[in-house]
């Protein structure tokens, strides 16, 4: 019998998933520190060009492979592509093991580069990974647990990148296996074998699209998912959404780490990445609290809430960023809000993408993901060129050559730095630079827990020699020098550069990363205002959402029959406000509700002035003018012409005949022919346990193209009948 998905989270398939995922991400991250590390203890990379190259490496496969990932997720079991590539796994760690066993035992520069490798082989491995991940999860979970799955999805994804880079950081240190690096590739080696078996868990799903050829085209894919990403309003909103959290991480790092090199003593990599790391355990609490509060649907209306949170806290992060332990506090509510504004777009993104290419377009839209973070760097270094052009960041006066003439000795710390600079001078005479920490060798973590990371550090930088810099070191023995000395915010620095370089600019960015965290909150605000257009009854569902809270559970039944594009109308027996809520707070597109209200109409109220305002247009009922009719008739046209969903009362007796000829006029101002879909929205039978708390709103199949409206009000009963029966069937079971 083919796999079903499951109506619960308590089921093997979906915790072999989250374990095996949860350990291919504390790997990726794992490998990606631990080879950083090396590569500066061994002297093949400073830590900027580390800083540089590194990002590259893991991301570059992102873009390199998108179609391909996309192509193998969808024509093969989606199993299949999760249990190879957690042994692929295995197979980079042995990678791992042997750079390690040769660079460290047999001490050949060789093993270095190995290591190094692994990272770009990781980064592979998670471009073929994250498609059949995400892909998988809507056959694995059934809608209504979908969202809660996604929570528990991206808070270990999310939890093992944290524990991942303070693991990788930790077992580098010279406490640990610093020296004795092996040690590190068989701890990783095993973890990937437990990740690998955890993946046998997973039960086989079928290939969605067994029959797709072979893309020998790779750019006509890309493109095409990208048209079909862009003209379905659910999955650009999805989409647009999630590259815009991408670019903001990109952004935000870039951003920690210049302010990290404004302090005095400037922070290293390690020190910035657990800072930063912070966002992380952030998403961590927030994504599985926003997967639970979605209830059984994709609760849009939390994407909002997620936004506004991120602006206060990034606006927070700017104003105390001088304040270290409220910037931290700042950053991790980042990362909280970040759960609320994620889970639902990652969620509409796997039920709305079309079954057959649910892994391609998720591997799309990681190449967009990976543009947004491209983007975020080049925006950065445009903000940073704005800097010194209006005097934001002002120009430091330097000494030049202080020092000039061949370099004798050079030695780096443990993180890469250069500690120890002499110098012989023309005159024979030599001048020596030291650092100078009052906890020397100490791992920046924990100097940052014992708070003596703020000791006497005089640091000694090399000149920026352009990108090639990146490659290989352009300072060692034997090079000709010259040293400059200045003086930021009362403390010495020097900056050594080839004597073939002239003096490279020094500038004091103190106050920048302020105006950066602010300029974030002013882009976060942009993207809500994108988002509101691409939906305008954003803030109705925030509010709805926050009404509903403690008093009733929305599940939505039958997602897969309303369209992704497209005017639909949907016809319903909604005839109340709070109803008619439920019904649009179930879509993910924007609804237009022309609603019949029966009984008397409570006018007061913000969420009702909201509504009125932004998407809905009420009637009472008994009391229809023809005016009320034509007004409702131009709202109706102008929405359905949008492209829409327009919801409709169509169960009020008194207005049957009205509403006949209301959808025959609508019919005429649309080329095409319309689609009507039946939507049943109330509570539980009586009799069920939960029926006070618990709601459904059921979406039929579409009705015949020439279906009247008697047709749609059969459909609507049976779909009440429907609902019913199955939750009596499940009310017996449960006793």
């Amino acid at each position: 019998m083919a796999f079903q998905p499951a109506d619960s989270l308590k089921n093997r398939t979906f915790t072999g998933l989250i374990l095996a995922q949860f350990l291919a991400g504390f790997n990726d991250q794992a490998i990606h520190a631990a080879a950083m590390f090396y590569a500066l203890h061994q002297g093949i990379l400073t830590e900027a060009q580390a800083i540089s190259l590194m990002p590259i490496l893991f991301y570059a496969p992102w873009a390199i492979f998108s179609t391909l990932s996309g192509y193998l997720a969808d024509r093969f079991s989606k199993t299949t592509a999760l249990r190879v590539w957690k042994w692929a796994e295995v197979v980079i760690s042995l990678f791992l093991l042997l750079g390690f066993y040769l660079g460290t035992v047999h001490h050949m520069a060789l093993g270095a580069w190995i290591v190094l490798s692994t990272v770009f082989m990781m980064g592979t491995h998670a471009a073929f990974f994250a498609p059949a991940k995400y892909g998988a999860m809507p056959e694995m979970l059934q809608p209504h647990v979908l969202s809660r799955g996604n929570g528990i999805l991206e808070s270990t994804t999310f939890l093992a990148a944290i524990l991942g880079t303070v693991t990788g950081g930790l077992l580098s240190s010279d406490f640990m296996f610093k020296g004795n690096e092996v040690w590190i590739g068989v701890i990783l080696l095993v973890l990937s074998f437990v990740g690998a078996f955890a993946s046998l868990m997973i039960a086989y799903l079928p290939a969605s699209n067994p029959t797709r050829l072979f893309p020998f085209n790779l750019f006509k894919p890309l493109w095409d998912n990208l048209r079909v990403l862009m003209s379905a309003k659910p999955l650009a909103l999805s989409v647009l959404g999630i590259a815009f959290f991408i670019f903001m991480v990109a952004y935000m790092r870039s951003t920690m780490y210049m302010h990290g090199q404004t302090r005095n003593p400037p922070w290293d990599e390690f020190y910035t990445s657990v800072i930063v790391a912070t966002v992380a355990l952030g998403v961590g609490i927030g994504s599985p609290l926003a997967g639970f509060l979605s209830g059984g649907k994709i609760e849009l209306g939390l994407v909002p809430l997620g936004c506004l949170g991120m602006i206060g806290a990034t606006v927070l992060a700017g104003v105390e960023i001088e304040h270290t332990g409220m910037l931290i506090v700042a950053l991790a509510t980042i990362g909280f809000f970040s759960g609320f504004y994620m889970v639902p777009l990652y969620t509409l993104l796997q039920h709305r993408a079309p079954k057959a290419s649910k892994g391609d377009l998720v591997a799309t839209s990681n190449f967009i993901n990976v543009t947004g973070a491209i983007s975020a760097s080049v925006l950065f270094f445009i903000l940073v060129q704005l800097g010194r052009a209006t005097g934001i960041t002002p120009e430091v006066p330097q000494t030049d050559r202080v020092a000039e003439g061949t370099l004798v000795a050079v030695e780096h710390d443990s993180r890469g730095h250069l500690c120890e600079l002499r110098v012989r001078t023309k005159d024979g005479t030599e001048k020596l630079f030291l650092t100078t920490k009052e906890d020397p060798e100490a791992a920046a973590f924990f100097a940052f827990l014992d708070g003596i990371n703020n000791g006497s550090f005089t640091p000694i930088e090399v000149a920026d020699s352009g990108f090639l810099s990146m490659f290989g070191s352009s300072i060692n023995e034997g090079s000709d020098v010259v040293v400059s000395e200045y003086m930021l915010r009362e403390k010495r620095r020097y900056q050594v550069r080839l004597s073939s370089q002239p003096l490279p600019k020094v500038f004091d960015n103190e106050v920048l990363p302020r105006y950066l965290f602010l300029g974030a909150a002013l882009m976060t605000f942009g993207i809500l205002v994108l988002l509101v257009r691409k939906l305008p009854d954003f803030f109705v569902r925030t509010l709805f959402w926050l009404r509903s809270l403690g008093r009733w559970k929305i599940k939505a039944v039958g997602m897969q029959h309303l369209p992704t594009k497209g005017p639909v109308l949907l016809a319903t027996n909604a005839a109340c406000l709070e109803t008619g809520l439920q019904l649009v707070s179930a879509t993910d597109r924007s609804t237009t509700f022309v609603l019949i209200e029966s009984g008397k109409a409570d006018k007061a109220g913000l969420i009702r002035r909201l509504a009125e305002a932004s998407s809905v247009m009420t009637l009472a009922s008994g009391e229809l003018t023809q005016r009320a009719w034509d007004s409702a008739q131009k709202h109706a046209e102008a929405s359905l012409q949008d492209g829409n969903l327009l919801a409709l009362t169509v169960a009020d007796a008194t207005a049957n005949g009205n509403v006949d000829g209301f959808v025959g006029e609508l019919r005429k101002c649309i080329p095409e022919a319309l689609p009507i879909v039946p939507v049943y929205c109330g509570p539980l039978d009586a009799s069920h346990p939960q029926a006070s708390a618990s709601v459904r709103v059921v979406f039929g199949p579409a009705l015949a193209p020439d279906a009247d409206m008697s047709a749609a009000r059969r459909a609507i009963a049976e779909l009440q009948d429907w609902i019913k029966h199955n939750d009596e069937k499940a009310g017996k079971e449960s006793h």
